[in-house]
């Protein structure tokens, strides 16, 4: 049973907040409801370079990144002016298998996408190629803005 709803994975990444513009757009557009699904994946911590480190490696505050993540994701959601029929959803696990589940009925599933390379991408893995592999309804990949895109072609 589809409910004419659309489903978008968000983070705080560049593609994150591209696909829920394209979604809000998509959403207006077809008159359907939207939920947006913010996935805290941790134990996964951010080395100083910027990459992902196991948190057993790190010491991680759990309860103010989660109140940090929700805030920032809330605020997020408010930016794109949402519907009274919209909302937003905080889940816990691997983003992917979260995203499938959640949209199983849906009519559509929203992603952005992102680039991993090396040990970041084992670590993470992709969210948008695990969707595009596993989903039950029509997905949307939605690249970040270019100013955000590497300048590395390949």
């Amino acid at each position: 049973m589809t409910t004419k709803e659309i489903v978008v994975g968000i983070d705080s990444s560049p593609s994150g907040h591209a696909a829920l513009e394209w979604a809000a757009r998509q959403a207006r557009l077809t008159d359907s409801p939207l939920r947006a699904i913010h996935v805290l994946d941790w134990p996964i911590g951010i080395s100083a370079t910027g990459g992902p480190i196991a948190s057993e490696f790190v010491y991680v505050d759990n309860e103010n990144l989660q109140s940090a993540e929700r805030n920032e994701a809330s605020e997020l959601f408010r930016s794109i002016d949402p519907l009274p029929d919209w909302s937003i959803q905080f889940e816990r696990g691997q983003s992917g298998h979260v995203l499938v589940r959640e949209s199983q009925h849906a009519d559509l599933l929203v992603v952005g996408t992102r680039e991993h390379v090396g040990v970041e991408r084992i670590l993470v893995g992709s969210t948008s190629h695990y969707c595009l592999s596993h989903a039950s309804c029509p997905i949307v990949a939605v690249p970040p803005p270019r100013r955000h895109r590497s300048a590395d072609p390949h």
